[in-house]
């Protein structure tokens, strides 16, 4: 069983690794208060689907240094970015940012 679960986790993971090498889309989760993952590194052209998880709260996403975000959204609800451009962008959200409710994408060159 123990074996199982593990080349479960592993072939999960390389999956991922194999969606973001080939810029597909990758999940954030919006739950308890927090994203999950609440840093990521992508590389160019990735999008990033943001998915609320909760059962009652709403939540959104936003980057203040582009005046960019979601509308609140409601458990089950998601938002999606692309990422085409290098750098590090910084997102929170509006109505739980008292709550430290911060995140980060790192978007890296193709090489």
């Amino acid at each position: 069983m123990r074996w199982t679960l593990t080349c479960g986790a592993l072939l999960a993971m390389s999956m991922s690794a194999l969606a973001m090498a080939n810029g597909d889309t990758v999940t954030v989760e919006m739950i308890d208060y927090g994203y999950s993952p609440a840093e990521l590194e992508v590389p160019v052209g990735t999008t990033v689907r943001w998915v609320n998880m909760e059962r009652r709260t709403s939540h959104d996403v936003y980057f203040p240094d582009e005046d960019l975000g979601s509308e609140r959204l409601f458990p089950e609800e998601y938002w999606e970015r692309r990422f085409d451009n290098p750098g590090t962008y910084e997102y929170h959200c509006r109505p739980h940012e008292s709550r430290d409710m911060r995140g980060v994408i790192r978007v890296i060159a193709n090489d």
